[in-house]
């Protein structure tokens, strides 16, 4: 769980940045994204204040994530990383991150039972706590639950903006790629 909550804190910031330039996915530049997301990781284990502030980070002003990690402690570190990298600057490695998070999500969201979608687990989740207050299960239980149910809409919300920034190109790659890249992305 903590890795899918990285993979998406990385990819949080990246959301808006579809409109540069765009490289094809291939294995080789994500490989690179690979290595700069471990090294990313890194990054917030020296600078947990970094992960902390993209956590809150409102993906639609992208010009603001881009100013807040330009006017981070950690800045100097990132810009030495992409240096080493595919990646010219930020606005790159986040467009490939948000791309292959939204290609990965098309992916998965394929593979589902037929009538399940974002939507229905959402509902599917409002209506189980609906059962429990039913059934009278302790407060602070469905407190809990509800605030789950807040943070699966906040990333779904995201998920879905992912989705549909990811071309039809990049879909295919994922998914003719999608088992390696689910291997590399267990590593970060």
């Amino acid at each position: 769980m903590k890795k899918i909550n990285l993979f998406f804190a990385i990819v949080l910031i990246a959301l808006p940045f579809t409109s540069y330039g765009k490289q094809a996915l291939t294995k080789e530049l994500l490989t690179s994204f690979q290595q700069v997301a471990l090294q990313w990781q890194a990054l917030e284990a020296e600078y947990p204040e970094l992960s902390a502030s993209l956590d809150e980070s409102d993906i639609s002003q992208p010009e603001k994530i881009i100013a807040q990690l330009e006017t981070s402690k950690a800045y100097p570190k990132i810009k030495s990383i992409l240096a080493n990298s595919e990646f010219a600057n930020l606005e790159e490695y986040y467009d490939v991150a948000t791309r292959l998070m939204g290609g990965m999500m098309s992916y998965q969201m394929q593979k589902m039972p037929q009538g399940m979608d974002l939507e229905s687990m959402e509902q599917m989740l409002k209506s189980n706590i609906a059962q429990m207050k039913a059934s009278n299960v302790p407060e602070s239980m469905i407190a809990e639950l509800e605030k789950q149910l807040g943070d699966i809409e906040k990333n779904m919300k995201k998920m879905k903006s992912a989705m549909v920034n990811t071309s039809a190109a990049d879909k295919k790659f994922i998914s003719d790629n999608a088992q390696w890249i689910m291997s590399i992305l267990e590593e970060i």
